[in-house]
């Protein structure tokens, strides 16, 4: 290309299929083989440039001058990535050996909503001038002042993580749709034994190995399309009656190897797709059911029916461990991911109660008595668990050094576990739970904050944002009478402590003061003592005055942190 050298384009591709290809299944180790290259650029052009593009954000090449060029590099890769996308969507064929209507652009189609380019987060070179440019230059007039004046934490976040998050999956969104339309048009839910239109692409290809790229392609088509079709709120691209072709099993022969791992992979992947689309469409079909369930009980029986699922599948799936690392360590993640977003509900329904039995008239107490039920408070505990399970799983990666190269779904996974945390402990917890589940966000946030990229990358920012407000989050949550329904650990310890809670909450322990004495000597609490923030209704892992995608990435979603005192 005239960029790089053909020995540098070699060592990224090298560095893409050693780093960051383990660690998602859409690409088998064909182009992995130096052997392969030839065919990687002259019959997948777009796979190639789309590889090259990927690992030159993560590997900086040598010799003077590396890192800037590193930028231009992936800058160019990007602009012809662009070029190949046009091509798709308006129907431009030459007639060239390196075709871009293939399976392997639908691959490299995948592989953009698992690694995005720098240059998401900025504006397009098309963009020109904007008004609020001068705002900084003329702050005097009402407008400036308004706008400098909201530049706060809650503004930071809504601009380092919200924004992001949202282009992050608007980008996927489209990016799946024009695979799909591709994978339509190349006749890929077909009947396999039509591959003449494959072999037309890749002519020295065996008919078997064209079988089993379909299948994977199909596959990996319907997990990313409903993965994000649930966790957008929207619509499944995915016809009901294309469903039949994901339960053909791939093809195995002497030629092109046992995929039995990655076949059971992706049945396990494919499963947990299926179950957390039946907990979407049963449980956040629309705010209004969502509500009629809260308001009716009804949720209770509808968790305690997926609940069991979840844990027959995680004994299926999970537990014999017959995976790669890279594998298993993602398919725990979104096993845990499902996990907090079926009994995220659990917190929801607290706080909806809490909500409908204050009166807006009535005295205001920091604390507000949660009308919390023991079934609830079992819920809140999953979400608990699920999430600290996934920060467990960012600290293990990163030791691994695995976590600089995770996809950026496994990110979104990350924030918004840790957002489910805080909001579970937030509604009250014990001294024990709460400390390890906060050290286990402290250990996380290092993670992240050590496995930077870049400083454009959601981790780092995201990780920088919640470092600064961990530890007042700590000195805020303060004891608090433990809810009724919900039994102490043991006697003895709730009649030692009984003093000292009264003591705490008889003399307006929301207040600083108060907040920071409880901390000092939260060492000597006992494990049971009960501990809650300052109630807030942004404490609801989701709103349901309007829609909602469920998946705690809502503008207001830690205005309950920002409404802490200081």
């Amino acid at each position: 290309m005239g960029w790089f050298s053909a020995h540098e384009a070699v060592t990224y591709v090298d560095l893409f299929f050693k780093n960051c290809s383990p660690l998602s299944p859409i690409l088998s180790d064909f182009y992995s083989h130096h052997e392969n290259h030839w065919s990687l650029i002259a019959l997948d052009p777009f796979l190639c440039v789309t590889i090259l593009m990927i690992s030159s954000r993560y590997n900086v090449l040598p010799g003077v001058g590396g890192a800037s060029r590193g930028y231009f590099v992936h800058d160019r890769l990007w602009e012809q990535c662009q070029r190949f996308i046009m091509k798709i969507m308006l129907g431009q064929v030459k007639l060239s050996k390196a075709q871009s209507r293939t399976i392997g652009s639908i691959e490299a189609l995948l592989l953009l909503s698992e690694w995005h380019p720098r240059a998401l987060h900025f504006p397009t070179a098309s963009d020109g001038w904007d008004c609020e440019l001068m705002i900084g230059a003329n702050n005097t007039t009402s407008e400036g002042v308004q706008i400098l004046e909201g530049d706060t934490t809650s503004s930071r976040w809504l601009e380092d993580v919200i924004e992001p998050a949202k282009r992050s999956d608007r980008m996927s969104w489209m990016l799946m749709g024009c695979a799909l339309s591709l994978a339509q048009e190349l006749g890929l839910f077909e009947d396999n034994g039509n591959v003449e239109r494959d072999q037309i692409s890749y002519p020295k290809t065996p008919p078997e190995a064209l079988v089993q790229r379909r299948i994977r392609a199909r596959k990996l088509l319907y997990v990313f399309i409903e993965q994000l079709s649930w966790r957008l709120g929207c619509t499944s691209m995915i016809p009901q009656s294309l469903n039949h072709a994901l339960m053909e099993k791939l093809p195995v022969n002497s030629t092109t190897g046992a995929p039995e791992e990655w076949q059971g992979f992706m049945s396990a992947w494919v499963e947990l797709t299926k179950l957390a689309r039946s907990v979407s469409d049963t449980i956040y079909p629309s705010t209004t059911t969502t509500r009629n369930l809260l308001r009716t009980g009804r949720y209770i029986g509808l968790l305690e029916h997926f609940q069991p699922l979840l844990t027959t599948w995680r004994k299926k799936y999970l537990d014999p461990c017959k995976l790669k690392v890279g594998l298993h360590d993602m398919l725990c993640i979104e096993y845990q991911y499902v996990r907090i977003y079926t009994n995220s509900l659990g917190m929801q329904a607290v706080v909806e109660r809490t909500l409908a039995e204050t009166d807006p008239d009535g005295p205001q107490e920091d604390i507000l008595p949660l009308n919390l039920e023991p079934r609830d408070y079992d819920f809140i505990q999953e979400v608990v668990d699920g999430s600290c399970q996934i920060l467990q799983k960012v600290v293990q990666l990163y030791e691994s050094g695995a976590l600089r190269y995770s996809p950026v779904r496994i990110f979104l996974r990350i924030s918004a576990s840790s957002i489910y945390l805080i909001k579970a402990l937030s509604l009250g917890s014990r001294n024990q739970k709460l400390q390890s589940s906060l050290d286990t966000l402290d250990a996380a946030i290092r993670a992240m904050r050590s496995s930077t990229l870049d400083d454009m990358h959601l981790a780092s920012r995201y990780a920088t944002l919640l470092d600064l407000h961990v530890a007042r989050l700590r000195e805020n949550f303060v004891v608090s009478a433990r809810p009724p329904r919900i039994p102490s650990r043991g006697a003895s310890l709730e009649n030692n402590t009984t003093a000292g809670m009264d003591f705490l909450n008889n003399h307006n322990a929301g207040t600083s003061g108060i907040a920071s004495l409880a901390n000092d000597v939260n060492g000597l609490m006992p494990d049971d003592d009960w501990l809650a923030l300052p109630f807030d209704p942004a404490m609801a892992p989701f709103g349901l005055e309007s829609n909602s995608t469920f998946q705690g990435f809502d503008d207001g979603t830690l205005d309950f942190i920002w409404n802490l005192p200081v």
